[in-house]
């Protein structure tokens, strides 16, 4: 296995797409056997405000509105992408913007891309981007976090914990910078390599009191070696050589001005008195502004001032934050009271949904736990939600439903509604192929019965008999067979 670029981010994605699961942020660092973890968590801790996280890879904070990561990171998901991570706190992208000569099929070359902040970081320590062209023997210092291993037995878990590393530059090309990771009786005191994930992520040096950001993950080649072993080469796009198209990009970006009102002033102190005397009608004409009014309501869960701003006249269901309606951002967020609260004062509406919104799958998605689940589905269908509505990834409620639970009368009763069995999701598979794979015969039961086509295959090919068989699921692979059979001897 040459490059393992797909060890990265890119596998972790390759599988999800595969198989229906969700990305999350899965980074790592593999560090030496022989020494304490304790040392690479410490270290991790003392780069954590120069470091942030966006759609399941790392990045470097170079400015208070902007970061540096991995154009395979974002590539592709400009549209679908919100927000950051730093210390913990949720930041709103502006843009992204990924090298120009970027292109997937060759990643390896220019891998790099700009965040563009909406908010603005504030608590952030800037890294400078290191101009110079003398990084071999240059000392380096990575950070990561999730999925641990070390060089004696490669990835062992995933516990979520942010760890730095470090190595040494031995190879510069015009577009990465590369090292090894060396055995104990070669390697730096903390050396380490990044892992599953940690794609985007910094290589920084430290210039006396000044961090410099040298490289930005890319890829790795295995070398012949098992994933997190010792031997193994990584390489980080070159920042000296992305130079000038980064800083002609910072220098012509406007930054994007965020509504200010009395009314955003409110609900961010949990003031109703003055969220009450800040509301007049011009107010309410003005888009940004109560826009801006409850994306930070649902931010910081201000059900009872949200609930005022609609009962003094705002229309929530005019509300657009991030491309998506107010109702599909607060089940983004898992906000379920405040979702309870829109249905309550919005029961009134009609035609709430149009026929792409996803708030039906993501009620599915966010609350399949929920006692009331059932009930809001109706609701959320009387007022117009689309049953076979899809997600970005194409999954639509019943694919959800049967993917993440085991909730036979919930698949049963979005049936009823009109849920259509056989659309696929942007894998080509169906709720039939994921019940036979997940081994859940209840429900591939019922699919059958209710008519489910199981002579479609997915991207891969394969049929939900095939699926059966591959995952060695022996009854739902006989109960399958049966009605192949049945149309065979017709």
């Amino acid at each position: 296995m040459k490059s393992t670029r797909g060890t990265k981010l890119k596998l972790i994605t390759n599988i999800a797409l595969l198989f229906g699961f969700i990305v999350g942020n899965a980074n790592a660092i593999i560090i030496r056997h022989d020494v304490d973890d304790n040392k690479y968590l410490q270290l991790g801790e003392q780069y954590s405000a120069s470091v942030a996280y966006v759609g399941g890879c790392a990045s470097t904070v170079i400015g208070n509105n902007w970061l540096l990561t991995a154009a395979h990171c974002v590539k592709g998901r400009e549209a679908s992408l919100f927000t950051i991570k730093h210390l913990g706190n949720k930041y709103r992208i502006a843009s992204i913007i990924v090298h120009p000569k970027f292109d997937k099929k060759h990643d390896e070359f220019y891998d790099i891309a700009l965040v563009h902040l909406k908010d603005p970081i504030d608590n952030g320590k800037l890294a400078k981007l290191y101009q110079l062209g003398d990084e071999i023997g240059k000392s380096v210092v990575f950070v990561g976090r999730g999925t641990f291993g070390n060089g004696s037995k490669g990835l062992i878990r995933d516990d979520g914990k942010q760890r730095g590393a470090s190595n040494t530059i031995v190879s510069a090309s015009e577009q990465v910078i590369g090292f090894i990771f060396n055995s104990p009786e070669q390697a730096t005191e903390l050396e380490g390599i990044s892992s599953r994930g940690d794609s985007g992520g910094p290589a920084f040096i430290n210039i006396g009191s000044q961090l410099y950001v040298a490289g930005v993950s890319s890829y790795q080649e295995s070398n012949g070696i098992k994933e997190g072993k010792y031997g193994v080469s990584e390489y980080y796009t070159r920042v000296s050589t992305a130079y000038p198209w980064i800083k002609s990009v910072i220098e012509t970006t406007k930054r994007v001005e965020i509504a200010k009102h009395a009314i955003i002033d409110s609900i961010k102190n949990d003031d109703l008195e003055k969220l009450t005397s800040a509301i007049n009608k011009e107010v309410l004409t003005d888009n940004a502004i109560i826009n801006e009014a409850f994306y930070q309501s649902v931010l910081l869960n201000r059900i009872e001032l949200a609930k005022q701003l609609i009962n003094q006249g705002a229309q929530a269901e005019k509300v657009v934050i991030n491309k998506v309606s107010l109702f599909e951002f607060v089940l983004k967020n898992r906000r379920k009271e405040y979702f309870n609260m829109l249905q309550n004062e919005t029961k009134q509406v009609k035609g709430l949904y149009s026929d792409e919104s996803t708030v039906l799958p993501l009620l599915v998605s966010r609350f399949s736990d929920d006692a009331n689940l059932l009930d809001n589905i109706k609701r959320v269908i009387d007022q117009g939600a689309n049953i076979n509505s899809k997600t970005s990834a194409g999954d639509t409620a019943i694919i959800l439903a049967g993917w993440n639970t085991n909730n036979l009368d919930l698949v049963r009763a979005l049936v009823k509604f009109g849920a259509d069995l056989n659309i696929p999701n942007n894998n080509g598979d169906t709720p039939l192929m994921d019940a036979a794979y997940l081994g859940k015969i209840e429900i591939l039961r019922y699919l059958l019965e209710s008519g489910a086509d199981f002579t479609l295959k997915n991207n891969s090919g394969y049929t939900a008999l095939d699926l059966a068989i591959k995952k060695k699921n022996k009854a739902e692979e006989k109960l399958l067979l049966s009605y192949v059979n049945e149309i065979s001897s017709d």
